[in-house]
């Protein structure tokens, strides 16, 4: 809904009465990952700088996301995130990603490594305190995968009418941006609110995007945000001279089910990687 502010403190999440367990349904305390993310950080020897935190349905969805500043560089905090509801609405998921300091967007990674999810049954409450230190235990090798994703990104002219055409995929394709969005986006490539350091390019345009979608619902926060790295990230990848990286999402595309053969996106990349191959342009894949 416009207008709505889903901010909110530390305090109301952790006085937000827990459901009752029953056989099917075991709900995980806010209060817990809140205490094990913290524990999990302090244990691996890093510094939070910011904990945020929002929450929708009187506290009863909620994300958490704990910027660090110990694993960064002069343009992102790696960031540790999850979702958890008490309302069934939303599986438990953690992930890692980065916060962009200029303007505080979210970068979430996408791929199955770097995130898990859970429903609220079984053995999650004792699953999910070593997942969690699983998770930060590998942040740091994630984070450097995401400061290459940034500067391929960087490296990637964007122009207004390939601007259109992306913003119009993730409206009408991907259903990730509404039109709210679209009109906030518009206003970021006319005037940007922020300095990027890269005018023109993918990375920029990744930015205007996150910037768009940074206030949205709890419930949807943290899916839409995978899903725009994911669409931003295959761009990039696929990008002329970026063999390498498109190569990677081959790879990981051909442990994928036989029945993602039909998988737009691995039709695109084997494309891809037939074009290059007939030109001569890819080698040693």
């Amino acid at each position: 809904m416009k207008g709505v502010i889903y901010t909110t403190t530390k305090e109301l999440l952790l006085n937000t009465p827990l459901p009752l367990e029953t056989k099917s349904y075991k709900p995980v305390e806010h209060r817990q990952l809140i205490d094990l993310t913290l524990e999990g950080i302090a244990l691996a020897g890093f510094n939070i700088e910011k904990e945020r935190y929002t929450s929708a349905k009187d506290g009863n969805v909620a994300n958490g996301r704990f910027s660090i500043n110990t694993v960064s560089d002069n343009e992102m905090n790696l960031q540790i995130m999850w979702q958890n509801s008490y309302d069934k609405s939303l599986k438990l998921e953690f992930s890692i990603g980065a916060e962009v300091l200029v303007c505080g967007n979210g970068m979430v990674a996408f791929r199955t490594m770097d995130s898990f999810r859970k429903k609220h049954v079984g053995d999650i409450q004792t699953l999910a305190p070593s997942r969690i230190a699983e998770y930060i235990k590998n942040a740091g090798d994630i984070f450097q995968g995401l400061q290459g994703e940034r500067d391929r990104m960087k490296n990637i002219e964007v122009t207004r009418r390939e601007a259109a055409e992306y913003l119009g995929r993730l409206y009408i394709d991907n259903g990730i941006l509404e039109a709210t969005q679209l009109n906030i986006i518009k206003r970021e490539l006319d005037k940007p609110t922020f300095d990027y350091k890269a005018a023109g390019s993918l990375w920029e345009l990744y930015n205007y995007t996150t910037f768009a979608i940074g206030g949205i619902h709890p419930q949807h926060w943290m899916e839409d945000h995978m899903a725009a790295h994911k669409f931003f990230s295959e761009i990039a990848a696929l990008a002329p001279g970026n063999v390498q990286a498109a190569a990677d999402l081959i790879e990981e595309a051909i442990v994928m089910p036989a029945d993602a053969e039909e998988d737009p996106r691995i039709k695109q990349l084997k494309l891809w990687e037939q074009n290059d191959l007939d030109s001569g342009n890819v080698q040693n894949l």
